[in-house]
């Protein structure tokens, strides 16, 4: 079991040898790290400490600022240090989750909860207390209260028609991200407060500026996440469904794309945002409907040099074309093209690899005559290609088994193309690499291929008799 020490254990530890042991500061603490280290403790703690002026005290900068904040609370006035401290506050967060844990054991979430309250009208110093809450929320979402939430929501409502003052909303937009993220009660609490109705309704008031947009964007998408492990169930499925069918979430985001074809950052953001909420056929269809395969074409013509909006739109058209009515009208719209020369563009670029291959592999799955045109328009040459650059990138080299396959279970005549330009010493070459965590894939593919490959059997379901 795994022995760690509390914060005011390693600040005795740093204390007692700069009074006992006249050791300096910096000394102190390394000396305190080594000892427990040698007793086989973990110090995953705050170790940028000061000492009083008397030095008969260790002084943490966040749990100082934190004392001043709540000093100046009543005051409030134009002279205040608040922002300076506040400051303070975001910086310290943002070195370690240890600074975060310090802060919050110093009622940190509370002081800035009460400073947002009574600071709600001053837009600089609202601003300045969000941005310091995101940064202790950060990585700690557990801290959120109900009390939170209201007033999270309550400070959206009222900040989501003043675009003169885009950095609030943009924070606020934040701060729900970093409480929704690795937190499934979190998402379902917030969820139940009204926070997919106010942040749809930031996202569509502030669409002029970008940030917000930006924000707002992962905001929404956080909802959509399974990524707590503490937890057996998710209600990400729901969450998409509510945005879909009750906030019209996908027309949303495509009506304001067509605004910001021009900042790839930004179409970045909204085309993974719809690209989550594709999670039925209908879903896609309506995406479709909305005209997502048109932006998807006019991503991949006009910004061929932007890789991670290339990436993206990618992966908006492989969850769209789970749809098989979907998969046939993007076919007739040539993105096979367009995603094959993507890939011949930016082959050096693993994720957006992934991306392509994933798209095509999905074109070509159930509907040989998708599986056909692909290989004959190049995507064989493609897929090799990227897989030859990327071997070590084991989630490619599970992708282009998988569409490999895709491409020649149903076509015998595709196999020649694959074998002549090296898929079968490629794909022995993976297992090489990879071992058994590839091994099942590599195999199907290299089954399908017609190459010389050994199944082991499991279980024959002999040497048992049955009894009754």
């Amino acid at each position: 079991m795994v022995r760690v020490i509390s914060q005011e254990t390693f600040d005795a530890a740093v204390l007692e040898n700069v009074v006992e042991f006249d050791m300096t500061l910096e000394e102190a603490i390394r000396e305190a790290e080594s000892e427990f280290s040698a007793m086989d403790v973990r110090t995953d703690v705050v170790k940028n400490l000061t000492l009083s002026e008397d030095k008969k005290r260790i002084v943490h900068a966040v749990v100082k600022a934190l004392e001043e904040i709540r000093s100046e609370l009543e005051l409030l006035s134009s002279g205040s240090k608040l922002q300076e401290h506040l400051a303070t506050v975001r910086a310290q967060c943002k070195l370690s989750v240890a600074h975060r844990i310090l802060a919050n054991q110093h009622n940190g979430y509370d002081t800035l909860l009460s400073l947002m309250k009574k600071v709600q009208d001053d837009p600089e110093l609202l601003e300045q207390t969000l941005r310091a809450m995101v940064a202790l929320t950060e990585t700690n979402p557990d801290i959120l209260t109900p009390e939170g939430t209201e007033l999270m929501l309550q400070l959206i409502n009222d900040w989501k028609s003043r675009t003169n003052e885009p950095a609030v909303a943009e924070y606020l937009a934040r701060w729900s991200t970093e409480c929704c993220l690795k937190h499934e009660d979190n998402r379902q609490n917030m969820v139940a407060a009204g926070s997919l109705e106010s942040l749809t309704a930031l996202l569509q008031a502030q669409k002029s500026c970008s940030k917000v947009v930006r924000a707002a964007s992962k905001a929404l998408r956080a909802f959509t996440l399974d990524d707590d492990i503490r937890q057996e169930f998710s209600k990400a499925h729901e969450h998409a469904r509510l945005l879909v069918e009750d906030h019209d979430l996908i027309t949303v985001c495509l009506e304001i794309l067509k605004d910001y074809l021009n900042e790839s950052d930004t179409a970045s953001e909204l085309l993974s945002t719809v690209s989550k909420l594709c999670v039925r056929a209908e879903y896609c269809q309506l995406a479709v409907d909305k005209g997502a395969l048109v932006v998807i074409n006019d991503v991949l013509v006009s910004f061929p040099d932007h890789a991670v909006l290339n990436k993206q739109a990618m992966f908006l058209l492989k969850n769209m074309v789970g749809n098989d009515k979907v998969k046939v009208e993007a076919m007739q719209t040539g993105a096979p093209l367009l995603i094959i020369a993507a890939l011949d563009k930016h082959q050096t670029v693993p994720g957006l690899c992934e991306a392509g291959i994933s798209a095509l592999s999905m074109l070509a799955l159930r509907v040989p005559a998708h599986a056909k045109s692909l290989v004959q328009t190049g995507a064989a040459d493609a897929i090799i290609q990227a897989m030859k650059i990327h071997t070590k990138e084991k989630q490619l080299q599970k992708l282009g088994c998988m569409a490999i396959r895709n491409m020649v279970a149903r076509v015998p005549e595709n196999q020649q193309p694959f074998l002549e330009i090296g898929a079968e010493n490629l794909i022995k070459q993976a297992i090489e690499i990879h071992g058994q965590s590839m091994k099942d894939v590599a195999q199907a593919a290299l089954r399908d291929l017609g190459a010389d490959v050994k199944l082991q059997e499991q279980w024959k379901g002999t040497g048992h008799e049955i009894h009754r």
